[in-house]
């Protein structure tokens, strides 16, 4: 073999052990930001599941005082409340309309959440961990502070939000589905 194959040789394996480098960064960088996407919904989802919580008293009592006629039969939601809104504003639909569509999807809503939160009772039961289920009523539904909460328990206030986390992440599981869990 001549000096000049030699070359060659060596520049053909520089080039393929550089497209090994850059082809292991390309699948290491494309993983860190699929990573980062299922973070930031999994975060999106235990927010929301957070803030159904948060609002769940309000939500129900809403829900309560909803006419009966609104409640009777509660439609498929194909379109989303904005396209609605859009829809509305756009071609002059009718508001009393839009209205009560926006009222069937708390209802629905609300019915959702409640069948989620009696089956996370269910599963806590079957644990027989109530504790933690408890802790979750009484910081959301029933607006206890986290310091009385870690009082009542004997545990610290950061073992407190340890708890609501692991319970709304058990919740988001509940009501998102495959979408709430952290799959790798």
């Amino acid at each position: 073999m001549n000096s000049l194959e030699v070359e060659h040789q060596l520049e053909q394996i520089t080039i393929d052990r550089v497209a090994k480098i850059a082809a292991q960064q390309a699948i290491k960088s494309y993983e860190e930001v699929k990573a980062n996407v299922n973070a930031r919904e999994r975060n999106k989802r235990l927010y929301n599941a957070k803030e159904l919580l948060k609002h769940y008293d309000e939500l129900k009592t809403y829900v309560e005082k909803i006419d009966y006629k609104t409640k009777v039969s509660i439609p498929k939601l194909m379109i989303s409340e904005k396209e609605n809104i859009i829809n509305l504003i756009e071609f002059g639909g009718d508001i009393v309309q839009s209205i009560k569509q926006t009222s069937q999807t708390t209802i629905a809503m609300i019915q959702y959440l409640d069948r989620a939160l009696e089956t996370l009772e269910y599963i806590y039961k079957q644990e027989s961990n109530m504790r933690d289920f408890e802790i979750i009523k009484m910081c959301y539904m029933e607006k206890i502070k986290t310091e009385i909460i870690a009082e009542r328990y004997g545990i610290n206030k950061r073992s407190v939000y340890k708890i609501i986390n692991n319970v709304a992440e058990r919740l988001a599981i509940l009501l998102f589905g495959i979408y709430g869990i952290k799959l790798e």
